[in-house]
Parts: structure tokens; C-alpha cells; sequence
């Protein structure tokens, strides 16, 4: 079956398995690879000084996660993480409290360097440190959120502008496709 036009906007070409990684929970529990597995996940990189897109990210997917409860309570399942880009600032014991304003559901990672690079490369996320004229530091960052099936595989990204009744809509379509087989790409 043939993906609808909206459908292939967050749909990727080709399936993506996330590839071996170790990070720490906010809560300090070990997150690898197979911790994906089992349920559909939605991951956002990103880090806790953010000015605007981070905080009005957290906020959209909130919303998104409180559409998916009310269409469906089996949602609760679902997995919701903030990767922080910024590791050497942004600590565990910090994005807790951070992520509770948002949802006490959302789970942040914590990942040096090489394991950072590894988990953004395989979602194809993007981010880089930059410092202003003033010397401040700031980061690029990818905005959209990325979407891991149950099998553990990147199987879309949720683009910006985050309008969570969009969200829903867009995931739901993405998780029908991919649970009726109609996903060409495996």
C-alpha cells in the first residue's frame, strides 16, 4: 500500500535500527540500543539552556503524548526522551526537574561524546556547539523529533512547526503503516 502524501512527510525512505550505544537515564539507569525495543519511542535532542526550540518542543509533545492517551490509553506505553547535546552542562539530576515541568513521564539521556555521536548519527540527528560574539555557547540542534518502532529502527521524524493534534495525526498514520506491513523498507 502506497504511503498518503502526509504520510510520507515523517515516513523515511528506509528504516534505520539504532545502533549500539550506553547512555544513563535521568534516574540513573543504563539506555542502550534494546532499550527501544517493545514499544514506539519519540526522541528529542536537545539541551536544558535552550532559549526557544527545546522548551516549546517539551510543551508540543506533552500535548502530543495527552492526544495519543485520549485516543487510545494503551499509549501510556509509549516512550518519550530528551537526549541533552549538551552533556558537560546539562546533568541528570538537573533535566529531571526540567522534564517534570513538562511530563513526569519524559526520560532524559545523558551520554558523553562518542556515545552522544553514535545515537545522533544513527537517528540522523544533528546537533554543534557554537559560541556567539559575546562568548556565550549555544547549540544547533535538530528540531524535529524522531520516531523508533518497537522493533528498535528509526522510522520517521516529526517535523517542526510540533502542533500536537498534527503529531497525533501524522503518528498515527506512521504507527498503522508500519504495524500492517505496508512498510516496503525492510
Amino acid at each position: 500500500m502506497a504511503a498518503s502524501p502526509e504520510l510520507q512527510a515523517v515516513l523515511w525512505p528506509v528504516a534505520r535500527p539504532v545502533a549500539p550505544f550506553r547512555m544513563r537515564t535521568d534516574r540513573g539507569e543504563a539506555f542502550d540500543e534494546a532499550s527501544f525495543r517493545g514499544q514506539w519511542s519519540f526522541v528529542f535532542f536537545g539541551f536544558l539552556q535552550c532559549p526557544d526550540v527545546c522548551p516549546t518542543t517539551l510543551q508540543a509533545l506533552r500535548g502530543f503524548r495527552r492526544e495519543l492517551l485520549e485516543r487510545d490509553p494503551a499509549a501510556a506505553r509509549h516512550r518519550f526522551l530528551f537526549v541533552t547535546v549538551d552533556p558537560e552542562n546539562d546533568t541528570a539530576a538537573g533535566i529531571r526537574p526540567y522534564l517534570e515541568y513538562f511530563d513526569p513521564e519524559f526520560v532524559g539521556l545523558v551520554g558523553e561524546g562518542a556515545e552522544l555521536a553514535t545515537l545522533a548519527g544513527s537517528m540522523a540527528a544533528h546537533y554543534a556547539k557554537r559560541r556567539d560574539g559575546n562568548g556565550r555557547t549555544n547549540f544547533e540542534h535538530t528540531a524535529s523529533v524522531m520516531v523508533v518502532d518497537p522493533a528498535g529502527r528509526v522510522v520517521g521524524a516529526l517535523p517542526s512547526p510540533h502542533e500536537p493534534a498534527m503529531m497525533a495525526r501524522r503518528f498515527l498514520a506512521l504507527q498503522r503503516h508500519v504495524e500492517a506491513g505496508n512498510d516496503p523498507r525492510r
